[in-house]
């Protein structure tokens, strides 16, 4: 993909952006695009945890198992009037084995779950740290010990977070925004976790950051992975952002965060973190010589299309 190119006054601008924004605070921006939220949530009640991460015994770990093998080995079957009748055990015994044995039960590692805060709980309080701006309107959503994590910048800690993103708001170069927020789920190995997937689009005829003018370019960003952890309190200890998790969707270059929204709109960072991704001269050796590595060549050089 062809890297974005500047005429003179957008280099110009980009020249006097980076002098003053590419601070440890802004750079903080450039990889929080997906969010950003200007929904409404309901404020959930919160119970008090026990651990930040789960644990689980061996014997939920059994009665996880001998569930996904009682339900996974079976498969619906239409009847002739169209509908659906009751399952009808598979006839692939090897399928049903995999199934039985390489399935994640969700709903019983998360029944075995010892952190006591539900699963809908944590969900409302994931949306309602999105709508308060990621809780820059909000802070005491934040833990003491709350830490923001993308692709590229961070982990960095709760004041310099919110001294960044409090000044900061993306709706102004973006007023048609849409953070497309969806699929809120409990990770069934870290019931203290949310995660949920963001796919952002808008048209910039606003001012970015106070320095980059409008280009009237609409952006699509590739769909992002995110996530929330939470404490024994309810309060959100870390935020990730910005993990792409299919770089041929979009215009951004399959980028995430303002990263990508920047490359899209013209204005593409002049470091490699926020380009479009190239092959290195090391990956090219790699799969080009031959020696006691040769099976992993072997392997890697398929994984890229024999390149």
């Amino acid at each position: 993909m062809r890297r974005a190119e500047f005429s003179d006054a957008s280099r110009d601008d980009a020249s006097h952006f980076l002098a003053h924004f590419l601070t440890n605070e802004l750079a903080t921006m450039f990889s929080l695009a997906s969010t950003v939220v200007s929904v409404r949530a309901a404020a959930p009640s919160v119970r008090l945890g026990r651990s930040r991460r789960a644990s689980f015994s061996r014997a939920s770990s059994r009665v996880a198992q001998t569930t996904n093998r009682r339900s996974v080995s079976s498969r619906a079957v239409t009847s002739p009037a169209g509908g659906v009748s009751a399952p009808a055990a598979d006839a692939n015994a090897d399928i049903a084995d995999f199934l039985a044995t390489q399935m994640v039960d969700e709903a019983a590692m998360l029944a075995a779950s010892t952190f006591p805060i539900a699963p809908e709980v944590l969900i409302a309080s994931t949306k309602r740290i999105l709508a308060k701006n990621n809780g820059a309107e909000e802070p005491n959503l934040l833990a003491s010990d709350f830490k923001f994590v993308a692709p590229v910048v961070g982990p960095l800690p709760k004041d310099d977070f919110l001294k960044a993103f409090a000044s900061f708001k993306l709706e102004d170069a973006f007023p048609d925004a849409f953070f497309g927020y969806y699929a809120f789920r409990v990770d069934p190995f870290e019931t203290n976790r949310v995660w949920f997937d963001a796919r952002f689009t808008g048209t910039n005829t606003g001012m970015l950051a106070g320095s980059l003018e409008a280009t009237g370019k609409k952006v699509e960003a590739p769909p992002q992975s995110c996530s929330m952890l939470f404490n024994k309190k309810g309060e959100c200890t870390q935020l990730t952002v910005g993990y792409v998790m299919d770089k041929t969707i979009g215009n951004t270059g399959g980028l995430g965060g303002v990263f990508g929204i920047l490359y899209a709109i013209g204005y593409g960072l002049p470091f490699p973190e926020a380009q479009p991704w190239q092959k290195s001269i090391q990956y090219s050796v790699f799969n080009n010589v031959s020696g006691f590595v040769a099976p992993i060549q072997k392997f890697v050089k398929g994984l890229s299309g024999g390149e």
